[in-house]
């Protein structure tokens, strides 16, 4: 395997990893832990389902045998709402009904043990090229925002974005073509900092030099308002 490669593909991502065989646990985790952002382990799935909700992870790892509710009962619990985070399955046995249950729970994949570290770094770098291709918003005439990169894209070009202006940017997408008034955006991206319009206004033109600039509109006296036009 390509270290370098698999790490850069690895590095901004949380795992969250359930199973009950000490020995099994501490090896895996090690081993994720050379390349992911952070790892957290757990050896039942009351503990895992605490975690889960404390950290938001990207990636679940969870055992089949867990002990008051299976890998699939707690990835049926998780896609409830959650259809975003990538989910992984380990099992001593592969059968119809688990493939079914992959599939209906949208599942990244099943994992038969004993699991070596190849299968680990397929299935990984498959969760890594979803959650990718889930982050990317289309801005128009080239341009993509890469939502886990914090970054815009334009041909070969990458432009990394401020923590302001991103959320300054995710906001706007969250509000498309609506007329967001600087007021909103005081109270929302800057809560209890006091920010004059021309402050606003600053942050606005300094995103515009990374973004198709007809993304915003300007609302006279009121603020702007954000509309992506699809490319012909």
């Amino acid at each position: 395997m390509n270290h370098k490669s698999f790490a850069k593909k690895m590095n901004a991502y949380t795992v969250l990893y359930v199973e009950d065989d000490l020995s099994v646990r501490q090896y895996i985790a090690e081993f994720l832990r050379r390349y992911c952002k952070e790892v957290y382990e757990s050896d039942s799935a009351e503990e895992g389902m605490a975690l889960y909700h404390q950290h938001q992870p990207d990636i679940l790892l969870l055992d089949i045998n867990l002990g008051g509710m299976s890998g699939v009962e707690f990835a049926e619990y998780v896609r409830q709402k959650d259809k975003k985070t990538r989910i992984l399955i380990s099992t001593a046995y592969s059968n119809k009904e688990f493939m079914l249950a992959a599939i209906e729970l949208n599942l990244t994949r099943y994992l038969i043990k004993p699991v070596t570290n190849e299968d680990l770094v397929k299935a990984f770098e498959k969760c890594s090229d979803e959650l990718e291709e889930a982050s990317l918003v289309e801005l128009g005439e080239g341009y993509v925002y890469n939502k886990n990169r914090a970054l815009v894209i334009q041909e070969k070009n990458e432009m990394t974005l401020r923590n302001k202006e991103v959320e300054i940017l995710e906001y706007f997408l969250e509000h498309e073509n609506e007329v967001v008034r600087y007021e909103q955006l005081e109270q929302s991206i800057w809560k209890d900092e006091v920010m004059s319009r021309d402050a606003i206004r600053s942050q606005i033109r300094n995103i515009r030099k990374k973004v198709p600039a007809k993304l915003f509109q300007n609302i006279s006296g009121l603020g702007y308002k954000f509309s992506r036009k699809k490319d012909d």
